[in-house]
């Protein structure tokens, strides 16, 4: 270990703490992981550079700790996992390179990589969070293979793009190992491509609304609940000049049993939160429509540590909005691809999503909302109090956004609408299921060959 490794190490853990899990400049953890590969592919052993892949594959946590770190300490045990967890990875592609064909390096690397996402999204209360495939957020023709494989594909592309390399830099005249990374990589941008250039379901008007000045007031100070729904109701006949067919309000910002009046040939969906009649609290997404009665969907998914009390909801709620199904969902509710998986099914186009996020996350938990449009075909419309008011159709594309503040807010849009229906929502996560049959038989085969070696020794004697 020379100081210019460490310093290597060091100044990758820097530019993986401004990328990896912040939402922003995702990209650029592809280029971070690059020289980190190169140290594990020539390092004499594993324990020469085990400390090296670490550390940065640490650093790249910043982001979350600094998010959630004072509110839930559990994220900084998960950015320990996390990097022990790339540093693995990193020794694993290492040990194949060393054993097979330098194509299989890279292969292995992303396999394990994308089969530990999928797991890890399966037992966490947190769903998908820190998948790597969000890093590619914003490369928009790649993010099409979500539609696809899932968020484990994109967690594949993340990983072998990197990997891939770094191996043609140690390994640059081995034509067959540039072959085996490089074709999947050309052909989901290939498919990216074609995909974007298909056409889009019709646009409607979205109006989302926000004031942060009552996050959290109906909660915290009940007697403020007509004030509150006075003032949001005041905005939504302000919104009824633009002629939305839908108007979205943030999550928990009203009391359950607020009535709004939608305007004429509009639909209103809005947060409410109360208490539920057999204990606990509910966490509501209203829809109020005109003369028609109130529906309601219940969040599904709740925080870990601070939605304890509520009450689990079971049920997807579609309404239509003129020729497009519309789906409703809220906020976290968006972390588990499984569950809007099934709107995708339903070939919804277009999801109305109240939230509420903790201010400096806005950015990366609105992305991951971004990405299950793209797994499932449908445009999304998500406003969060303390976080962003975006729009974002079936391609991940960002039709319009904005920051919330401490006043009325609004964003309005046209968006167009996906039209559902996705690979991905037919068959699921066969992809990540067979990156861990990948992964496991690749282990498999190092350890038969390891034991191979062992016992040649035994055997001479």
């Amino acid at each position: 270990m020379t100081r210019r490794h460490i310093l290597t190490a060091l100044l990758c853990g820097a530019v993986l703490a401004i990328s990896r899990d912040t939402g922003q400049f995702g990209w650029l953890a592809l280029a971070a992981f690059v020289p980190l590969l190169v140290l594990a592919l020539r390092a004499p052993r594993p324990r020469d550079v085990a400390l090296l892949l670490f550390v940065p594959a640490w650093m790249g946590e910043a982001g979350p700790m600094w998010f959630y770190g004072r509110l839930l300490p559990m994220v900084y045990g998960l950015a320990v996992a996390q990097a022990l967890v790339f540093m693995l990875a990193a020794l694993f592609m290492r040990a194949l390179y060393r054993r097979f064909p330098a194509g299989v390096a890279p292969l292995g690397f992303a396999a394990m990589l994308a089969a530990i996402d999928y797991l890890h999204s399966l037992v966490s209360p947190n769903g998908s969070f820190f998948a790597l495939g969000y890093t590619l957020v914003d490369v928009v023709p790649l993010l099409q293979t979500a539609a696809l494989a899932g968020v484990a594909g994109l967690s594949f592309l993340a990983a072998v793009i990197p990997a891939g390399l770094a191996v043609l830099y140690v390994r640059p005249r081995d034509l067959s190992g540039t072959l085996a990374w490089s074709v999947p990589v050309l052909a989901a941008l290939a498919y990216g491509v074609w995909q974007l250039a298909q056409p889009a379901g019709p646009a409607v008007r979205i109006a989302l609304l926000s004031d942060d000045r009552y996050a959290g007031r109906v909660f915290n100070h009940p007697e403020a609940a007509p004030e509150v729904a006075a003032g949001f109701a005041r905005q939504v006949a302000a919104a009824a000049a633009h002629a939305p067919v839908a108007i979205v309000v943030p999550e928990k910002i009203l009391a359950a049993g607020t009535v709004l009046a939608p305007p004429a040939g509009s639909v209103v969906v809005a947060g409410l939160d109360g208490p539920a009649p057999q204990g606990g609290r509910l966490n509501i997404a209203a829809l109020y429509r005109p003369g028609a009665p109130v529906d309601t969907y219940l969040k599904k998914r709740m925080v870990p540590g601070y939605e304890a009390d509520y009450v689990r909801g079971t049920g997807e709620l579609v309404t239509r909005l003129g020729d497009v199904h519309a789906g409703i969902a809220i906020c976290k509710d968006m972390d588990f691809a499984q569950d809007l998986r099934l709107y995708g099914q339903r070939d919804v186009g277009l999801m109305l999503v109240p939230a509420w996020d903790f201010d400096r996350d806005a950015y990366l938990h609105g992305r991951m909302a971004v990405v299950r449009g793209v797994e499932n075909g449908f445009a999304v419309a998500r406003s969060a109090s303390q976080g962003l008011m975006t729009l974002s159709d079936a391609h991940g594309r960002i039709v319009a956004e904005r920051r919330t503040v401490h006043a009325p807010g609004m964003l309005v849009g046209d968006l167009p609408t996906g039209r559902g229906g996705t690979v991905y929502s037919r068959i699921g996560d066969v992809f990540a299921q067979v990156a861990v049959a990948a992964w496991l038989v690749l282990l498999a085969l190092l350890v038969w060959r390891w034991r191979r070696v062992q016992d040649r020794p035994a055997r001479r004697m």
